[in-house]
């Protein structure tokens, strides 16, 4: 859907750092977004919630968007996103942009 949900293909936030859509998935993301210079979400956002899924189907899930669609970025491991879950495990919210950069 056009200006709601952002592209896959070619996005920073899947081919950059593997800890930003690792927390997505893990805990969700609220607010708007920008992929290659789009905004996405303004408005009235869509918050995107937390996957559900458990490590080993968080990376493999992540793995394939990295590898498909146009995109070429490294693989995701179930270390990783483990890792993360146990470092953010009481976060409650939904992560923001501006927390998952202000890591970088």
């Amino acid at each position: 859907m056009a200006k709601i949900y952002p592209p896959l293909a070619g996005s920073e936030w899947v081919n950059g750092d593997k800890a930003a859509p690792i927390k997505m998935l893990l805990h969700g993301l609220s607010g708007p977004v920008t992929v290659k210079g789009e905004p996405y979400g303004t408005g009235n956002p869509i918050p995107m919630p937390p996957s559900g899924l458990d490590d080993q189907k968080i990376a493999d899930v992540l793995t394939y968007v990295r590898a498909n669609f146009g995109n070429n970025a490294p693989a995701v491991s179930a270390d990783e996103v483990r890792s993360l879950r146990e470092k953010f495990k009481d976060r409650s919210e939904l992560w923001t942009i501006p927390e998952l950069t202000a890591d970088k």
